[in-house]
C-alpha cells in the first residue's frame, strides 16, 4: 500500500513510485475492498431507493470508490469504478436486476458516475504521487541533515572518512569510497582498477561529475571542492538509471560539498591550533626572556663585586674576604639552582623526561635535604613528623629530591625569619605522601591553582626575593610524571600546607617497626 511505502536507499522518487505501482497490482486486499465497496454501496442504495432520486443513488456508489482510491492503487480503483457501475446499472437503472441499454436519461447518469468516480480517482492518485515525492525529498533533507551533524563532531580526517561512508551508503545504496588529499597535497587512488582510476583522474582534473561503465556497475565520481580547490573525491557504484537521474547528481553534489565544508573546518581548526601554539611559545620565550634576564643579572652583580674589590689593589682584611667569597658561592649556588629549574621544567614539561625510578626510602632523602639546608634553615624550629620503618617508594629520587627542595625554598622566602617548619611523611593505601607546612601569611583561595603556573608569583612576593616563579610549576610537573598530584591547603592556626601525594602500589617493606618518632632540626 502507498500509505506505508517508504524511500528506499539508492531509488530515485520516480522509481520508487513505479515499484509502488507494480506492487499495488498483485495486491488482493485492495480487489477485495473494492468489491466489498460495491456490495455496501448496492446495499445502501436498494434501501434508499424509495425514496431518493436516481442522482442520490449514484452518489453512493462515488462515495465508495472515492474512500478506495484514497487507501489503494489505480488498478484497485479502476477495478471499483467498474464494478460499482456495474451494480449501479443492474440494481438501480431500470429496467432493473437485468443489464440492458438503459435510455439516454440513465445512460447520462452512468457516463456522469463513471468520469466523476475517474477524474476523483486520478486526481487522488496524483495527490499520493507528491506525498511520495514529498516524503522522499524529506528524507533526503533528514539524512543530509544527519550527515551535516556527524561531519561537525569529526576531530579528524580520518574520523572524517569514517563518518561519511555510511551516511553514502544509506543515501544511495552503492559502494561508496571517498578519498581526501593528504598531508603531501596528493589525492592517492588507491584498489581502482584502470577505468576506474581514469574517471577518477579526469573528475579530478576537471573538477566536475564524471560516470563511466566498468564490470562492477556504474561509476559515478563527484570531485569535493572549495574555493576553487580539489579537495578529494567521492566515487559510487550505482545503477545505471539512477546516475541518469538529476535529483541523484544533485544529491551527491550536496552531501561532497557538506564534506568540503567539513574538511575547511579542520583545516581552519588545525591552523588555529598552530596559530595558538606559536603564539603561545612566543608568550613564554618572551616571559622567559623577562624574567631570566632580570634573575641573572642580580647575582652575576654580586658575583662581579665581589670578584673586583677581591681583585682590586690592595688584599681586603681577612673577614672582608670571607665575606665576599661567601657572596659568591651563594650567588653562584642562586645561579645553579636558576638554571636547574629552568632546565628541569623544559624537560619535564617537553614530555621527552624518562624516569629512573628506584625503591627509596623517602624519610631519608627528606632528612638528606633538610642536612643540606640547614645553614639557611638557621633559626628556625624544623619538625619531621615520620613513622619508623616505612616502605620504600618507587620513585625519581633526584626528581623529588628537588621538589622538596623548592618546597622549603618557598618557605624560606615567603614566611618571617625564625617562624616553624613542619614535615610529615606518610606512606599506606597505595599511595606516599609528603606534607610541608608552614605558619606563613599563607596563600590565598583564588591563587592555589594559579601559583603552579610557570613565572607566575602570588601577591606576596617581594621584588629580588631570588624567585623565578618556576619552583611549584616543576613540583606539579613532577607528580603528575610520576601519576600522582600536589594540592595547597591551609594549615590549622594559619599558614599553608603543601601536599606532595606519589602512587606507591606494591612498595617494598623496610625491616623496622615502631611508633611514629618525631625529630626536632635545631639551628
Amino acid at each position: 500500500m502507498i500509505a506505508s511505502a517508504r524511500w528506499l536507499p539508492g531509488r530515485t522518487a520516480a522509481a520508487s513510485l513505479s515499484a509502488i505501482k507494480r506492487e499495488l497490482l498483485l495486491e488482493p486486499a485492495g480487489y477485495l475492498a473494492g468489491a466489498l465497496s460495491a456490495g455496501v454501496a448496492t446495499a445502501l442504495a436498494l434501501a434508499v431507493a424509495p425514496h431518493a432520486a436516481l442522482a442520490h443513488v449514484m452518489v453512493i456508489y462515488l462515495l465508495g470508490a472515492v474512500l478506495v482510491a484514497t487507501r489503494y492503487g489505480v488498478a484497485v480503483s479502476t477495478f471499483t469504478i467498474v464494478t460499482s457501475a456495474l451494480c449501479f446499472d443492474y440494481f438501480n437503472i431500470p429496467p432493473i436486476f437485468a443489464f440492458a441499454v438503459p435510455d439516454p436519461h440513465s445512460a447520462a447518469t452512468l457516463g456522469g458516475m463513471l468520469l466523476t468516480a475517474a477524474v476523483m480517482c486520478s486526481l487522488l492518485q496524483r495527490l499520493r504521487y507528491q506525498r511520495t515525492l514529498a516524503r522522499a525529498s524529506e528524507a533526503r533533507t533528514l539524512w543530509l541533515c544527519e550527515l551535516s551533524l556527524d561531519l561537525s563532531a569529526v576531530a579528524s580526517i580520518e574520523a572524517l572518512l569514517r563518518a561519511a561512508r555510511p551516511h553514502l551508503v544509506r543515501l544511495f545504496g552503492a559502494t561508496a569510497c571517498v578519498f581526501v588529499r593528504n598531508e603531501a597535497g596528493e589525492i592517492a587512488l588507491p584498489g581502482m582498477h584502470r577505468e576506474q582510476h581514469a574517471c577518477a583522474q579526469r573528475a579530478l582534473r576537471t573538477a566536475r561529475f564524471q560516470v563511466t561503465e566498468t564490470d562492477a556497475g556504474t561509476l559515478a565520481c563527484q570531485p569535493i571542492t572549495s574555493r576553487r580547490q580539489t579537495l578529494g573525491l567521492v566515487c559510487l557504484t550505482l545503477g545505471a538509471a539512477a546516475v541518469e537521474q538529476h535529483e541523484q547528481r544533485v544529491l551527491l553534489a550536496a552531501c561532497a560539498d557538506r564534506i568540503a565544508v567539513a574538511i575547511d573546518r579542520l583545516a581552519l581548526a588545525d591552523a588555529a591550533r598552530r596559530a595558538h601554539v606559536e603564539a603561545e611559545a612566543e608568550r613564554l620565550r618572551n616571559e622567559l626572556l623577562s624574567a631570566m634576564s632580570h634573575d641573572l643579572r642580580t647575582p652575576l652583580a654580586s658575583i662581579l663585586t665581589a670578584g673586583t674589590t677581591l681583585l682590586g689593589s690592595g688584599a681586603p682584611a681577612d673577614h672582608v674576604r670571607r665575606e665576599l667569597l661567601a657572596t659568591i658561592v651563594e650567588e653562584t649556588e642562586r645561579l645553579d639552582r636558576l638554571v636547574t629549574n629552568l632546565m628541569s621544567v623544559t624537560r619535564l614539561e617537553s614530555g621527552r623526561v624518562r624516569l629512573n625510578k628506584a625503591p627509596e626510602a623517602l624519610d631519608e632523602l627528606t632528612y638528606g635535604v633538610l642536612s643540606r639546608l640547614a645553614g639557611r634553615l638557621a633559626g628556625r624550629e624544623v619538625v619531621v613528623d615520620a613513622p619508623d620503618g616505612l616502605p620504600f617508594v618507587a620513585m625519581d629520587s633526584v626528581l623529588v629530591d628537588q621538589v622538596l627542595v623548592n618546597l622549603i625554598e618557598n618557605v624560606l622566602r615567603y614566611t618571617p625569619a625564625g617562624s616553624p617548619l613542619a614535615i610529615r611523611v606518610r606512606v599506606g593505601d597505595g599511595e606516599a605522601k609528603l606534607e610541608v607546612a608552614d605558619s606563613g601569611p599563607g596563600i590565598p583561595v583564588e591563587e592555589r591553582e594559579k601559583v603552579f603556573e610557570k613565572f607566575y608569583r602570588g601577591n606576596l612576593a617581594k621584588r629580588n626575593d631570588g624567585g623565578s616563579g618556576l619552583g611549584l610549576a616543576i613540583c606539579r610537573a613532577v607528580a603528575r610524571a610520576h601519576g600522582g598530584h600536589i594540592r595547597i591547603g591551609a594549615r590549622a592556626g594559619g599558614g599553608a600546607v603543601i601536599e606532595f601525594v606519589l602512587p606507591a602500589y606494591d612498595s617494598p617493606p623496610r625491616e623496622a617497626a615502631g611508633s611514629v618518632q618525631q625529630r626536632e632540626l635545631q639551628a
